[in-house]
């Protein structure tokens, strides 16, 4: 299943939800505690359950009138019957993020050794006193009663008027029913999880239109090896467990086994790989230690095999460095779970810091994330090494042409006709470096290492371009530091010209694998992004009204009008024709208004320029903005909002002649 993110303990899960619990006032929560294909309610796990909806509610009626008729309205009656195992079209959701923690983390005999995940949704319930509710959770009771015989019965009870079509349209709508006390008469655990519920709607084809149906702001995967340290914080910090989201007594017994129970543990070389060690000596005895653990092994355990696996090394270290991984890919791309580091007491120490959490002699810090850069170093990086090699070779036989005549300008000393050389074909010279960056890794570890090689290459060309563009260099020490570029520029071309040859027999490609793998330069896909907080109503098209004057210095000082709310900050740039970048500085909105630092030193803007005005997404502006903006600027639009790549920004450019 694909998250967003990655929670590795209480104080993480606080820290990522803050910026959204300052902006937003309504959020809604469900933990599961393994993946599951959908989000689906109940009734729908059988198809006899939703054909006989209303049967169920009618016989529970016949039953159990007593406890029913106490509830409060059809809403509260569907949740009761929720809460004792009667298949209805509800989903359980809460308004607590540690209660939807808890169900990711839930030791229940299940998936204890299964990654859980908690989903976050920013949207407007309904309460379940409005109409609409009423009149979804009527529809769920008696799914035979037309849309006449509805309207009828909500004139009757609520006195309200709907008609027929309006009937249909809310019988087609799922929601979100905000939490009330209501609903928890009768049923102490809905008080107990802070429990509220999201109702399925009918579809076109006789089903159910199910929360599947609206994107999450967030999902946040809990890895399995951090599940039960993520229990016990909840236990002690926030008082949540299995008495508390049950608040039955046999709920007691469970907690105080497992509060209890013995549990240990012994090393087992099952559990682990020690998948390098290296030790050097320079101004102190190092030992670089790396292991692979089991991916469901709980995180004091893999402590646990990394002190057994230390104490070989510990009469020969001053410092032990320790990086632990589930896979070997996480080895190769140094996607690190735990880092470590051990101390040894008997060493003067020099200024080595122990890591965040203190433990004895060792000290620990636990890396969130990793389940997420794996997830995408398997989908986007890790390519087959036959095409990785048609890819690499394809760019340098292509940057050939530019790299000789690089030499050959440098060799006969023609300064000003290798300059302007490397100013006409920086933009190649640069996408050649572009290409390497996008290229992908392998799995073989030493193929991966000569892999570097092109990378460093055209690193060394990317250099070249920039000195070029520095004016800032006297002429001998630009010629000087051009060929210190240049010599490591032919180190790495003969590294490479080399290691193709014995990297294509090693790989066993052939001529025909290789035209058949020969790329056209894959675009890499650009995350698009997808708008999860609706967008509002009342949302405002954002307007620019942009001057700008030279100073007494000559200097460019751009000013402006807007409607975006205090506290926005924008970046503003000018950018000389032909250039990447120019001079820039941040403004803050305040009354509508804006205006720059001056900016330029009175001689490089000059000419053609693009003006350009930037805003940057929400996570990089002030909170009090963000509360008025929305957190996806769902209460912004316009032009000037961009809604592409990781997260909304805003962009305005203008052609101009200074």
């Amino acid at each position: 299943m694909h998250a967003n993110d990655e929670i590795i303990s209480l104080a993480d899960f606080r820290k990522k939800l803050k910026r959204f619990q300052e902006c937003y006032d309504e959020i809604y929560f469900r933990g599961e505690v393994k993946e599951f294909l959908k989000r689906e309610p109940s009734i729908l796990r059988d198809e006899g359950y939703l054909e006989n909806e209303g049967h169920m509610y009618q016989e529970m009626m016949q039953m159990y009138s007593k406890q029913l008729n106490n509830a409060y309205s059809y809403m509260g009656k569907l949740a009761l019957l929720q809460h004792n195992n009667v298949p209805t079209r509800l989903l359980d959701i809460t308004v607590n993020p540690f209660v939807a923690l808890y169900f990711a983390c839930e030791q229940n005999g299940i998936a204890n050794d299964e990654d859980g995940y908690v989903f976050m949704y920013i949207r407007k319930g309904k309460s379940c006193h409005s109409p609409d509710v009423y009149i979804l959770a009527l529809h769920a009771c008696f799914p035979e009663l037309s849309y006449r015989k509805i309207a009828e019965k909500v004139r009757q009870e609520l006195e309200m008027n709907y008609t027929e079509d309006e009937i249909q349209k809310v019988i087609h709508t799922p929601l979100f029913v905000k939490r009330s006390e209501d609903l928890s008469v009768g049923n102490a655990r809905i008080q107990a999880q802070k429990g509220c519920f999201f109702i399925c709607a009918d579809d076109e084809k006789g089903g159910l239109i199910t929360l599947d149906s609206i994107p999450p702001v967030m999902v946040y995967r809990i890895p399995a090896s951090y599940k039960a340290g993520i229990r016990d914080e909840l236990d002690k910090e926030e008082k949540i467990n299995v008495c508390s989201i049950y608040p039955e007594m046999p709920s007691g017994g469970a907690y105080l086994r497992a509060k209890y129970r013995t549990v240990r543990y012994e090393v087992s070389e099952e559990d682990y790989t020690v998948y390098d060690i290296s030790q050097k000596t320079h101004c102190r005895r190092d030992t670089d230690l790396r292991i692979i653990v089991k991916e469901d092994l709980p995180i004091k355990w893999a402590k646990q095999i990394v002190r057994h696996v230390c104490e070989g090394y510990k009469s020969s270290s001053d410092v032990i460095w320790i990086y632990v991984g589930v896979s070997k890919e996480d080895m190769l791309l140094y996607n690190w779970r735990i880092t470590g580091r051990w101390i040894n007491p008997l060493w003067k120490n020099t200024g080595i810091d122990p890591l965040k959490e203190r433990d004895g002699e060792f000290s620990w810090e636990n890396q969130s994330g990793t389940s997420i850069i794996s997830e995408y170093n398997e989908k986007n990086v890790y390519k087959p090494d036959d095409e990785l090699y048609a890819y690499y070779h394809q760019v340098f036989e292509d940057s050939m042409p530019y790299i000789r005549e690089i030499i050959s300008l440098y060799d006969s000393e023609e300064k000003e006709k290798l300059y302007t050389w490397i100013s006409r074909n920086k933009e190649q010279i640069r996408e050649f470096f572009n290409k390497t960056t996008n290229g992908g890794c392998s799995r073989i570890r030493e193929w991966n290492e000569f892999i570097k090689h092109y990378s460093l290459l055209y690193v060394e060309m990317e250099n070249i371009c920039l000195e070029n563009e520095n004016k800032n260099w006297n002429p001998q020490a630009k010629w000087h530091l051009m060929g210190r570029r240049i010599q490591s520029i032919q180190k790495e071309k003969a590294v490479i010209e080399k290691g193709e040859v014995k990297w294509r027999k090693t790989l066993d490609v052939t001529d025909e694998e290789l035209k058949k793998c020969k790329p056209c330069y894959e675009t890499h896909q650009v995350r698009s992004f997808a708008q999860t907080i609706p967008m509002s109503e009342d949302a405002i098209e954002v307007k620019m009204e942009i001057k700008y004057e030279k100073n007494t210095e000559g200097k460019i000082v751009v000013s402006g009008k807007t409607n975006l709310f205090d506290g926005a900050q924008l970046m503003i740039s000018i950018i000389p024709d032909g250039k990447f970048y120019g001079p820039s500085c941040k403004v803050n909105c305040l009354n509508g208004t804006f205006t720059s630092e001056p900016l330029g030193n009175g001689k490089n803007l000059l000419g053609k320029c693009k003006m350009s005005i930037t805003m940057p997404v929400s996570s990089a502006q002030p909170i009090e903005f963000v509360k008025k903006a929305g957190m996806q600027y769902e209460n912004l639009k316009g032009d000037f909002i961009v809604r592409k790549g990781i997260s909304p920004s805003g962009k305005y450019e203008q052609e101009v002649v200074l």
